[in-house]
């Protein structure tokens, strides 16, 4: 007998041998309600057993792709630099941002004071007082990248900042990029943009002021450089420069003309107390009356020297000391390396000098101050029509407390005082004082 059978039999069994089940009628009304719920299960058996549903197929998770060597980005040749994927070039990433923020006592200097051209007394600009500036043109952007060759490392620097006279302050404060350096390097050769080789850069005391003491020699231009080691601590190094005739006009027109290359040598030596350099320049100077006519030339010369000094672990001395016949734009507010005589076309090069005494101090590992004395002195040419108004002295006076508040980021006050002199006798004097934030990346 099949199970539901028997389940059934059991169940009608039970049902008849309940006492007060004595009514025959009763008794046929149960035996008809079992054969129904009989039918009903024989029916049930008999019905085809679905199928259980086929499992779905799903696709196998596809391999991860093998990984391209040429598409991993490794640590490159310079520190803080990373291999460009697929070459051997390293490449790296700087520069800074900074606001700067400024307070002129006397005189409206604007972002920077240039001391050669600071307001006479008695002028409306020397009258005005208490000027305030905002400014986050002196930020800057560099990329440097080396890439190894037969001849050597072949190494590039590319680097603008936005320290330019264009853009509204009345709205959004725009500035266009302003190339700094582009150049490149490859075993004892330079090439490109960069710093003059009549320079000295370790030897500038840093300055909050964007344009940094007169009498300096700053200026950046394109330039063939050779340099070559002389024994362990020396180097000498020669450069064929842009050349650029600063002629001024004493009593007619005058046209300036570049007829060849500027020259440059220098030697450095460095050691434990710090280093010294001698440096040597030589410039061909040419112009005319402006009519193409009477052409007249001179060669200007300039001999420079300086240094460091250290005095011990916290303090060191920076100086320098530049001058020559026809020096003219490579020092710091002086104007005109040349003077052309219209009357005879005659042109005569400028005497002109100038330097600064610095002294950098730490005053604990987060703590730095430079105070630094700059001037210079130019001897200008008489006989050369009205020279009341040119320069003949600037002198300034830098001193800050900078604040190393992170790794990566400078805090930074500064007083700056200047003055300028003129052959007629009359003078003038600024003074401000500027802050500075500046993150470094």
């Amino acid at each position: 007998m099949k199970k539901p059978q028997l389940i059934l039999a059991l169940t009608a069994a039970g049902i008849l041998s309940l006492p007060g089940i004595a009514c025959a009628g009763e008794v046929e009304d149960l035996k008809a309600m079992l054969l129904k719920m009989q039918a009903r299960i024989e029916q049930l058996e008999n019905r085809p057993v679905a199928a259980a549903p086929a499992p779905v197929a799903t696709a196998a998770p596809a391999p991860a792709p093998a990984l391209n060597p040429a598409d991993v980005v490794v640590r490159g040749s310079m520190p803080g630099s990373f291999k460009v994927p697929g070459t051997e070039t390293s490449i790296k990433f700087g520069g800074y941002v900074q606001l700067d923020a400024i307070y002129d006592f006397k005189g409206n200097q604007g972002r920077a004071v240039s001391a050669g051209d600071i307001a006479l007394d008695g002028s409306a600009d020397a009258k005005r007082k208490g000027t305030t500036t905002f400014s986050a043109r002196t930020s800057r952007i560099n990329m440097q990248t080396a890439t190894p060759s037969e001849l050597g490392e072949i190494k590039t620097k590319i680097e603008f900042d936005f320290f330019t006279d264009e853009g509204s302050e009345t709205y959004t404060n725009s500035a266009r990029p302003r190339l700094r350096h582009a150049y490149g390097t490859v075993g004892n050769w330079l090439a490109g943009q960069t710093w003059s080789n009549f320079m000295d850069l370790d030897a500038m005391p840093e300055t909050l002021e964007f344009n940094g003491p007169t009498g300096q020699v700053f200026i950046r231009q394109p330039q063939l450089r050779y340099t070559t080691a002389v024994g362990s601590a020396s180097q000498f190094s020669v450069s064929v420069e842009n050349p650029q005739t600063d002629a001024r006009d004493n009593g007619g027109n005058v046209t300036a003309i570049d007829r060849g290359a500027d020259l440059t040598a220098k030697w450095q030596h460095s050691g434990d107390y710090g280093h010294f350099d001698l440096r040597a320049l030589v410039r061909p100077l040419k112009a005319d009356d402006g009519s193409g006519n009477n052409h007249a030339s001179t060669t200007g010369w300039a001999l420079g020297l300086g240094g460091t000094l250290k005095l011990g672990a916290n303090d060191t001395v920076l100086y320098q000391l530049n001058g020559g016949q026809g020096i003219g734009r490579y020092i710091q507010d002086v104007y005109g390396a040349a003077a052309y005589d219209a009357s005879s076309g005659t042109l005569s090069a400028q005497k002109a000098a100038g330097g600064y005494l610095a002294v950098q101090h730490f005053w604990n590992t987060v703590l730095r101050s430079t105070v630094s004395f700059n001037a210079t002195h130019i001897n200008n040419k008489t006989g050369f029509g009205d020279i009341t108004g040119l320069n003949t002295d600037t002198r300034q006076v830098h001193a800050n407390l900078i604040w190393k508040a992170a790794s990566q980021l400078d805090v930074g006050m500064e007083y700056v005082w200047s003055q300028r002199k003129v052959e007629g006798g009359a003078e003038g004097t600024s003074s401000r004082v500027q802050g500075a934030v500046k993150y470094n990346f």
